[in-house]
Formats: structure tokens, sequence, C-alpha cells
């Protein structure tokens, strides 16, 4: 039986690739690397490939849902952007979607760029990736924007 912690945990996991699906399908069309990109998210959060898979059968059905607390948000802002660079072209449409959902995330725009450096350059360690978490902060938007 699994308990009330781990399943928010596991809400959260499917939650967060299920976002991730919808950036990948912004296109219209989920190109290998970016299906590479999610399986390697799903294996990361230790989702099943049969819940990977369900996830991605849902693709036309998903409205984004905005984590709480920042680190969360951050963290899924950050593969958005991996996931918008996992095919080696930034389309139009996928900058847009990443647009919208940094507002809608509570962020300025300006973050994806220092987004897109740091994706360039990889994370080597949770201590460099909990200093990009305090300097994302300044980048929140006012909350009457979102």
């Amino acid at each position: 039986m699994i308990g009330f912690f781990e399943y928010q945990y596991l809400k959260f996991k499917k939650n967060h690739l299920r976002n991730l699906v919808a950036l990948a399908a912004a296109d219209g069309h989920i190109h290998q690397d970016e299906l590479d990109y999610l399986h390697k998210i799903g294996e990361k959060y230790q989702l099943k490939p049969q819940q990977i898979k369900a996830i991605l059968q849902q693709q036309g059905e998903i409205e984004p849902e905005i984590p709480d607390p920042h680190h969360q948000r951050v963290a899924l802002l950050y593969d958005f952007v991996g996931m918008m660079m996992a095919d080696n072209v930034i389309e139009e449409t996928e900058m847009e979607f990443c647009r919208k959902m940094f507002g809608k995330f509570g962020y300025k725009e300006s973050l994806i760029d220092e987004m897109i450096a740091l994706n360039r350059r990889g994370v080597d360690d949770s201590e460099e990736w909990e200093l990009f978490l305090e300097r994302a902060d300044e980048f929140k938007l006012a909350k009457a924007n979102w």
C-alpha cells in the first residue's frame, strides 16, 4: 500500500513529466531526441516504462500544472528549457510556450536565457544548483502579474 506522502511525490513526478510532454508536443511533433529526454527524466524520477508511455499517450489533453514551491517551479522550468533544447533546434512554438510558462509560473522571461546558459554548461552538483535556485529568486515577478 502506498502512503499519502509517497502518493503525493508520485503525483508530482507524473505532473512534472506531463508538463514536459506538453512542451514537446507544442510544435505538433515530438522529435526522437525529445522522447529520449522525456524517458531520461522519467527514469530519473523512477517512473515505470508503462507510466511514461501512458503520459506520452495523453499529450493532446495536457494543461500544464504549476507546482507551488519555488524549487519545484524552477526545476520544472529548467527541464522545459532542456526539453526545448533536446533536439538542438529551438522552435518558435517551443520558445513561445516557455515564455508563457515562465510568466504563468511567476518568473521574468529573462530567466530563460540564464537557464539556456546553465543547460549548456550543465549542473555538476547540488551546491551549484542551490546557488542557481537562490539566483532564480531574483527573477520572480510581482505576485499580481501571475
